[in-house]
């Protein structure tokens, strides 16, 4: 968590430098080398640590011609990009088994246009734990750029068995596209977004809609997305299952939703891994992860894009460098940043 905080925030880092600089003069003031020594290879390492990932993101951006900003980083400061369910928003889009399965609908105000175009957002959580409104702010970023957002939530272990979730996310998807003229949404315009476990689900619902081996959880229709935006989602999960960043803790998580290891349920992790559902009527897909993921092994993107790439899927795949999970919980942060312009971009094109 500690190393996930420093990548996430780096140059907040540069406040243990300031501490450790005042140190060192301090040990230097009063005569005393061992503590000098030790306080300043302290602040050196701190400076180090808050620089090269800086340097290695710029470095990326100015590649892409990607502008990004020193004071868009220190405005954020430490407010994270963190979130939980709005009642005020809040809709059921199903009822199973005595369970209402709620969204929130965030409509955007900037433009007078309709119908407008409608985005499904999915959250992680490994498959066993959150809940909607994860990442608000790139909710209210949505709105202002003409979206509305549903932000959904589906069911969990133990009360969801392996194909519930991505079942339910079809029926959020199939609510969405039922409503559209109450909604006043463009049906033909739903794209879906995922991150982490909420990836791996926007894309396995998008790319094996209308599979009669997973069905929506109520008798919904089949929607044609538009587009996927995934943000560090695993495409594959037995490679995930068998070389995740945190083994024990992401290995256990997937056995808890697929029911057991892939030893077990081959067909099932076959089945719940996007990469195997991907064909030429797959949607434009954008993938975003860091280089540096400690639970998402940079090869679940690399497959997931030679995959798109064979089907001849419009497809983008960037790995950010110096960048762990979740990275975009620092909403300034130069990866949020770079991952906006490219989301923005993305979305301008094919939705």
């Amino acid at each position: 968590m500690l190393g996930a905080a420093a990548l996430m925030f780096p140059l907040h880092l540069l406040v243990l430098s300031g501490i450790g600089l005042i140190l060192t003069i301090a040990a230097v003031g009063a005569g005393i080398p061992l503590a000098s020594v030790l306080f300043g290879l302290s602040t050196a390492a701190t400076v180090i640590l808050a620089v090269a990932p800086c340097v290695a993101l710029w470095s990326l951006a100015r590649r892409e011609h990607v502008p990004l900003s020193l004071g868009q980083y220190l405005a954020a400061g430490l407010s994270p990009n963190r979130g939980g369910p709005r009642p005020s928003l809040s809709r059921s889009y199903a009822t199973i088994d005595g369970q209402d399965l709620m969204l929130d609908v965030w409509r955007s105000r900037a433009s007078a246009n309709r119908p407008r175009p409608a985005i499904v957002k999915v959250h992680g959580g490994g498959w066993v734990l959150g809940e909607r409104g994860e990442g608000p702010m790139w909710n209210e970023w949505l709105n202002q750029r003409g979206f509305d957002v549903f932000d959904v939530d589906y069911r969990l272990p133990p009360r969801a068995t392996w194909r519930d979730e991505v079942a339910d996310v079809k029926s959020a998807i199939g609510w969405v596209a039922t409503h559209a003229t109450e909604l006043e949404i463009d049906p033909a315009r739903i794209s879906v977004w995922g991150m982490s476990a909420g990836g791996n689900l926007a894309m396995l619902a998008a790319y094996s809609m209308g599979d009669p081996r997973l069905p929506a959880s109520t008798p919904e229709p089949a929607v044609k997305i538009r587009c996927v935006i995934n943000l560090y989602g695993s495409s594959e999960l037995e490679r995930q299952h068998a070389s995740g960043g945190s083994p024990d803790k992401e290995s256990l998580a997937i056995r808890r939703y697929v029911g057991g290891s892939p030893e077990q349920f081959p067909d099932r992790y076959r089945l719940l891994s996007p990469i195997g559902h991907v064909d030429a009527k797959s949607p434009p897909t954008l993938t975003l992860l860091g280089a540096s993921d400690r639970i998402v092994p940079i090869d679940q993107a690399t497959l997931l894009d030679r995959a798109l790439a064979a089907a001849g899927v419009v497809r983008e795949t960037w790995l950010l460098p110096a960048t762990d999970h979740a990275f975009d919980a620092n909403w300034g942060g130069f990866a949020t940043q770079f991952a906006r312009a490219r989301i923005e971009a993305f979305l301008n094109r094919h939705s």
